[in-house]
Parts: C-alpha cells; sequence; structure tokens
C-alpha cells in the first residue's frame, strides 16, 4: 500500500533534520529544465531502426541495437546534440536544492545540478568514475555521484545494453560507496522509474545481506494507468524496501517539496544580531538574554542558526554551546555558525545572508550595533538581512528592547502589524525591558508558528 503524503512528509523530515537523507534523480527532473527524458532522446534511433517506443521496449537494448547498426559515435552524437546545453532552470530543481542534499546520485548526464548549485554559491564534487571517489568531500560541498556518467566524458557514459552487463566489473568501487550509502541512508527517489538493473540489483543484494535490518527508502512516482501498476510499486516495497508515495500529476511535486522543505527547518532559527561595544548595565542585560533564551529555545529542541556577528555572535553561540555539552545534545544539529569573511563582496554577502535565512523558518532580530570613527552606527547588515527575511516570507520576531537596528525594526514592524499578524498579541512586550518576559514571549510565538 503507498503511503500517504502526510506520512512521507513526517518520516522523511524527520531523519532529514539528522543529516542522514540522500537524493537520487532520474531524468524526470531533468525534463524539467528543459532536457529530452531518455524516450525522447532515444526517440530518433528508433525513428531509424524503424521501431516503435512503447512501455515494453528496453532502452538499453534499443540504443545498442542502434550502436551496432550505425556505430557508438553515431549514437553518441546525438546524446551530446540533445545533452550537452546550456540549460538549467527550473522551478522544481530550485525547490530540491532547497532541501540540502549534501550527496545526490543520478543517473542523467546533464549538468543541471551543478549550475543551479553554482548559481547559488555552492561548492560541487562531480563523480562519475571510480578515480573520482578520493575527490569526496564531506564538509561545505555537495557531492553529485553521476552513476551513468556525465556528458563531458561521453566515452564512458553508460547507454547501451553492453554498458549494462559491463557495469559492475567496469564501476566495482563507485557501486560499493553506492551500496553503503543506501545501507547508511535513507534515499528519497525522484523522476526515476526503476526500469535499469542498477538500483534494484544494488538493494536486493543489501537484502540478502541484512534481511530485516535494511534501510527503509522513498519515491515518488506519478500514478500509470496500466494494471502494473499497483503490483510494481507493491513489489518495491516489499522486495526493495522503498515506500512509494503516488502522485496524479507531475505539478503537485513542487508542492509536496514546499511542504517537506517547510517541516524541516520548521524548527531553525536564524538570530541576526551585532554589537561592538556596550555600557556595562546592558552588556550584563545582553548577556543574560542571550543565556535564558539560548536555554530555553535549545530546551524546546529547536536549531539556532548564526553568522556569528561581533561579539552578539560570542555570547549567542557560547551561552548556546555550553547548554549543548552539559545536556549531551548533538552540536551540529542544534548550532550551526556561517560566518561571513571580510573579504566578501557586497554580492557575496547578501548571497550568504540569503543562504542563511533560507535554511530557517524563523529571523529573530536582536542589538545591531557597529563601530564607525566617530563612534556607533546602527547595523546595515542587520537590515540587510531584515530585508531578506521579508522577501522569503520568514517568521520575524523583533526583539525591540535590545535597542538599535532591532528597534528600528521592531518600529517598523509595529507600523505595518496587519502583514504579521502572529505578533498583533506580542508586539508591546517585544519592547519591555524585562529579560524573563522578554524570553516567554519569544517561546509563546515560537510556539504559536511552529
Amino acid at each position: 500500500m503507498s503511503i500517504s503524503r502526510n506520512q512521507f512528509i513526517q518520516h522523511f523530515a524527520r531523519l532529514a533534520v539528522n543529516e542522514e537523507t540522500s537524493l537520487f534523480l532520474g531524468a524526470g527532473i531533468s525534463t524539467s529544465a528543459g532536457y529530452p527524458s531518455w524516450v525522447s532522446l532515444l526517440q530518433p534511433c528508433a525513428k531509424e531502426l524503424n521501431v516503435k517506443i512503447d512501455d515494453s521496449v528496453n532502452l538499453y537494448l534499443l540504443a545498442q541495437y542502434y550502436a551496432n547498426r550505425f556505430s557508438y559515435s553515431a549514437l553518441k552524437r546525438i546524446i551530446n546534440e540533445n545533452i550537452n546545453t546550456p540549460k538549467y532552470e527550473s522551478n522544481l530543481v530550485d525547490e530540491l536544492l532547497d532541501l540540502n542534499f549534501k550527496s545526490i546520485w543520478t543517473t542523467n548526464y546533464d549538468t543541471v545540478l551543478e549550475n543551479n548549485l553554482l548559481k547559488r554559491n555552492i561548492s560541487v564534487n562531480t563523480i562519475y568514475n571510480d578515480r573520482d571517489l578520493p575527490n569526496i568531500n564531506k564538509g561545505d560541498r555537495v557531492n553529485i555521484y553521476k552513476l551513468n556518467g556525465d556528458i563531458k566524458n561521453l566515452d564512458n557514459i553508460v547507454i547501451t545494453q553492453k554498458d549494462l552487463d559491463e557495469y559492475e566489473s567496469k564501476h566495482e568501487m563507485l557501486l560499493t560507496f553506492f551500496k553503503r550509502e543506501l545501507v547508511t541512508n535513507t534515499f528519497l527517489f525522484l523522476g526515476y522509474s526503476f526500469k535499469d538493473t542498477i538500483v534494484l540489483s544494488s538493494l536486493a543484494a543489501i537484502n540478502r545481506c541484512l534481511n530485516d535490518s535494511t534501510t527503509r527508502h522513498y519515491a515518488i512516482l506519478r500514478r500509470d494507468k496500466s494494471v502494473n501498476f499497483d503490483y510494481f510499486t507493491s513489489d518495491l516495497e516489499k522486495r526493495y524496501n522503498i515506500n512509494v508515495l503516488t502522485i496524479d500529476e507531475y505539478d503537485e511535486l513542487p508542492e509536496i517539496l514546499r511542504e517537506l522543505n517547510y517541516e524541516i527547518k520548521r524548527k531553525n532559527i536564524f538570530f541576526s544580531g551585532v554589537f561592538d561595544r556596550l555600557p556595562k548595565e546592558q552588556n550584563e542585560f545582553a548577556y543574560e538574554l542571550c543565556s535564558k533564551l539560548t536555554a530555553a529555545i535549545l530546551k524546546s529542541n529547536y536549531s539556532i542558526y548564526t553568522g556569528y556577528g561581533r561579539n552578539f555572535g560570542n555570547y549567542l553561540a557560547g551561552n548556546s554551546l555550553q547548554f549543548i555539552l552539559c545536556n549531551n545534545m548533538n552540536i551540529n544539529k542544534h548550532l550551526v555558525m556561517r560566518p561571513f569573511l571580510e573579504i566578501m563582496s557586497k554580492e557575496e554577502k547578501r548571497n550568504h545572508r540569503k543562504m542563511i535565512i533560507n535554511d530557517c523558518h524563523v529571523s529573530i532580530f536582536m542589538f545591531g550595533q557597529t563601530p564607525t570613527e566617530n563612534g556607533y552606527k546602527n547595523s546595515t547588515g542587520m537590515m540587510q538581512e531584515y530585508e531578506v527575511a521579508k522577501e522569503l516570507n520568514r517568521i520575524i520576531i523583533p526583539v525591540g528592547c535590545t535597542g538599535y537596528t532591532a528597534t528600528i525594526i521592531w518600529e517598523d514592524i509595529k507600523n505595518n502589524l496587519s502583514l504579521y499578524p502572529y505578533l498583533e498579541r506580542y508586539i508591546d512586550s517585544l519592547n519591555e525591558d524585562n529579560i524573563d518576559k522578554t524570553v516567554g514571549v519569544i517561546m509563546k510565538i515560537l510556539e504559536d508558528v511552529c
């Protein structure tokens, strides 16, 4: 029986929060960027061979017949003409990349993923043969594993039945890494038909070894009107441990991904704040507020994200780290620090701000004081973060009682309160100089919106 939409979102989001997930993309995703499906790609070959493509046609065999008849060079020329293009714009791919997968596997030759990630200033490692495996990076880079090869290396792509038959002997290490990740991570399969043997044979091999201990995976498939569809999805579940979410049309996919994105990020809180030097009483107020607020937030299992603004970042991260360590919590999950580099250009800083805020459901604004030659001024960086948070429709909580830029943001929101209905009962309390009340109000807002 297919899994329900709500079950899928709840189950997969919980795994994604713990960074226990991987993504697997088939040709169906690249079609959203204007690339042909496998059927469309091989349609010219079928026409020249006078073969009609239907569900019973093995596309790898079709490509093999074409190569046998007209040469591998002729086949690869067709692939190159249709795939080696600069297309990459895709709203669907954007929604997928918002989910922040660090490991993406694909059977596609194109560079849609790489180009969209580079547009976001995210570094990429592309792995498409065994020799690339030492380049795997578990840090900030996204690893893209191309099981069928890459358009930049046509001599080694997997396209014919012969390529498929020789796959295990020619890609032994890559296949081993794939099986290892199928054991350790939960995969989400999208745009993939399961008609080749690579994935299912890998899962079958794992099942033979682990029996009932195998990891359960997920796939989203469009409901096929054929009588075999229900039997096929049931087989995926029973023999290969793949729960299937069925949809009527692919148009449903972006909304499902948005719901999943929300569920993954709804307990992520971005703190925007900075101060250089505060008067003694205000400095004590700042430290105590950061201490009590971070403790309340972490105790409620939220995660704290920060760009590590000067001094404020010390108070926020320092108190967070102390609480996390004392309570044996996962540091990587509950405290994410992404400091700015001094050498960043204005555009790079804006992209950096957008990346952090996009990973969070809530943005909290506190303080906002930066030094000048003649004293201090309100932080323009915080105002930029406020604008980004509005642009991304994030929940915004301005802690007006902390002063400086935060007060300006608080005043702006109060003057436009109809745009922030979740703050109507609390806006005045956020400007009161009482630490315990401020923490309590922020926690009530979080309960309402998260």
